[in-house]
């Protein structure tokens, strides 16, 4: 959180940021913002399109409508933990408590961030490369570099052959405190090496990764068009996939600063101000946090009606 903060104040005291600022805000109309509502009805549509995929990859079948009620309760926790680890553990509980399963629950959900995340890191690394004004910024060639470096590790404990993954894991097995956590852990490495030889899952999982990641571009512009500021979508593909490499970083609880400094400082390259960045940052932070509400609402009455269209397959 002090650090978020603190990035606040650096932004903050750049000239007369926050008067500007609030100058781009005022020409926000209420029917723009509809619009900017709107968008995460969309963007929660895709990513469920490759969540139900890897359910059903694990023997599990629920319908779209349910799963995107469940991913918009998971909007609600992000608030209390660093990135999106809170909306994905909830996520994960909730789906596994309802199919009586929380490993392959959490089975599904670790796939799905993970193809996410690979998908994401990849075009992070494309948009640094196409975009020169950034390849002297060491902050965001750092955090490109830390996540490419994550991601293989990643990959390496996934593919790691078990002649070398038994030992090291038996060997963990005996520790009590830690025994139950790790069983889990060789369960879903076993469910994520069996994942990559399936061709059309793998396929059909980036595909939906991309899908996600290309409108969260048009939620930026979208954002852009509603303040009247012009955006190159061309530009913007290039580095909407850093700033969010960026903001995805387990910092401050719900990426507070981060997510601010990122959008104000990583637009800079594609001909934005300050002030305009910091005006997209703080309408898109309006955005979840509005859809985070409706999440907690209907966390609140989860269980006291039944949601439609649910059940297993095994």
């Amino acid at each position: 959180m002090i650090i978020g903060l603190a990035l606040i104040a650096l932004l903050l005291f750049q000239g007369d940021i926050w008067r500007q600022t609030t100058s781009i805000l005022m020409e926000l109309t209420l029917g723009g913002f509809a619009v900017v509502l709107l968008v995460p009805v969309v963007l929660i549509w895709a990513s469920c399109l490759k969540w139900r995929l890897l359910l059903r990859y694990r023997g599990i079948d629920m319908s779209l409508i349910s799963l995107m009620l469940y991913y918009t309760m998971g909007y609600f926790f992000n608030n209390f933990l660093p990135s999106s680890v809170g909306g994905d553990v909830a996520r994960s509980y909730l789906v596994g408590r309802r199919i009586g399963s929380q490993t392959e629950s959490l089975a599904a959900v670790v796939l799905e961030r993970l193809v996410g995340l690979l998908t994401l890191v990849g075009l992070a690394a494309i948009g640094f490369a196409l975009t020169p004004a950034l390849h002297d910024n060491l902050l965001v060639a750092g955090s490109i570099a830390i996540m490419l470096a994550g991601c293989a590790v990643l990959m390496a404990l996934i593919w790691m052959p078990d002649p070398v993954a038994r030992p090291m894991l038996g060997y963990i097995d005996t520790v009590p405190l830690v025994r139950r956590p790790i069983r889990k852990i060789e369960g879903m490495r076993r469910a994520m090496g069996t994942f990559w030889g399936r061709p059309r899952i793998v396929g059909l999982s980036f595909l939906y990764s991309l899908l996600y990641h290309l409108l969260t571009v048009v939620n930026i512009y979208v954002t852009g068009w509603a303040l009247g500021v012009d955006l190159d979508i061309v530009s913007l593909s290039a580095v909407a996939p850093i700033i969010l490499v960026i903001a995805a970083l387990p910092t401050t609880p719900g990426g507070i600063g981060v997510w601010e400094w990122a959008f104000s400082v990583l637009l800079l390259p594609i001909g934005t101000g300050l002030e305009q960045g910091l005006a997209i940052a703080l309408v898109l932070r309006a955005q979840l946090s509005i859809t985070s509400l409706l999440g907690g609402v209907l966390y609140l009455l989860d269980g006291r009606a039944p949601i439609p269209g649910q059940g297993a397959v095994r």
